[in-house]
């Protein structure tokens, strides 16, 4: 943006709550969320359609949550 791409810019925001409230509003039954603040602001979340376990759901969310 600092160089004109003004494209980059969403103009929204997605909250870590807002993000989760929007999959599950959409159909998403399992959810799993999670943030880094400064220097990354990542905002990563994974739904699912089925109704997995807590378990399955955990380790979905450590295998791609985990900056390489």
């Amino acid at each position: 943006m600092t160089n004109g791409n003004l494209y980059m810019s969403h103009r929204c925001g997605f909250t870590e709550k807002v993000l989760s409230g929007t999959l599950k509003a959409s159909g998403f039954k399992k959810v799993a969320t999670t943030k880094r603040g400064h220097p990354y602001f990542d905002l990563w979340a994974l739904g699912t359609k089925q109704d997995i376990s807590d378990d399955k759901l955990i380790s979905l969310a450590q295998a791609h949550f985990t900056p390489k």
